[in-house]
């Protein structure tokens, strides 16, 4: 129907929206791979994770109980570390926070203010760039535990924690099928993941709100 309207442009809204449920997708699944690593068995959803206030605290006490709160100067800088005493490298780490995270965190003068950053730049564009050389990322598709509902899940990590494969990248094919006058557009992709340094990363939960 579109290439007879003579308007091919019209697909290009199908294969946006197909190309952005599976980047959705791998994100949630790649996202799941972390759940293991700083000792995280696996069983039970984000045992090896650390509060995001301390770096140091777990997110899951002995009795099973779980706790958060806000990100922190401190927390930051003793995850840092302990990628540190894994001799995991310095270049390429990053930190992806939820939304909630990065409104803490344009609330620290350390991250924002020019006397601190040097530039003053975050306070004008609302982009933290660079935290003490670890690259930082925002997203909403950060998990909440079940274990704490009120709870929201961040990474500090370097690429080599977890790993992607691509079998294949994400494709669109289309077929045009004579029995619907249509054509039948599908979007897919082949791909894995595994964890490779346990302490080359840690989550860390902060409160969702």
């Amino acid at each position: 129907m579109v290439t007879i309207q003579a308007n091919p442009s019209l697909r290009k809204f199908y294969t946006d929206d197909a190309g952005y449920a599976l980047a959705d997708a791998v994100d949630t699944q790649l996202f799941n791979g972390f759940r293991t690593v700083n000792g995280g068995d696996g069983a039970n959803e984000w045992t090896g994770a650390v509060i995001a206030g301390d770096g140091t605290t777990a997110f899951v006490d002995a009795a099973g109980n779980a706790n958060s709160t806000p990100i922190t100067d401190a927390g930051i800088r003793r995850i840092i570390q302990v990628l540190d005493d894994a001799n995991m490298p310095m270049s390429d780490r990053f930190l992806v926070i939820p939304p909630v995270g990065r409104r803490v965190m344009m609330g620290l003068a350390r991250f924002t203010e020019q006397a601190f950053t040097g530039d003053g730049k975050p306070i004008l564009n609302g982009k933290l760039g660079m935290v003490y050389g670890v690259s930082v990322h925002v997203t909403s598709n950060s998990p909440i535990p079940s274990l704490a509902t009120t709870a929201r899940i961040g990474l500090l990590s370097h690429p080599d924690a977890v790993v992607l494969a691509e079998v294949s990248g994400p494709r669109v094919q289309t077929q045009y099928k004579l029995e619907y006058l249509a054509t039948q557009l599908t979007a897919d992709t082949i791909f894995g993941y595994g964890e490779v340094y346990d302490a080359g990363g840690v989550a860390l939960a902060m409160p969702n709100a």
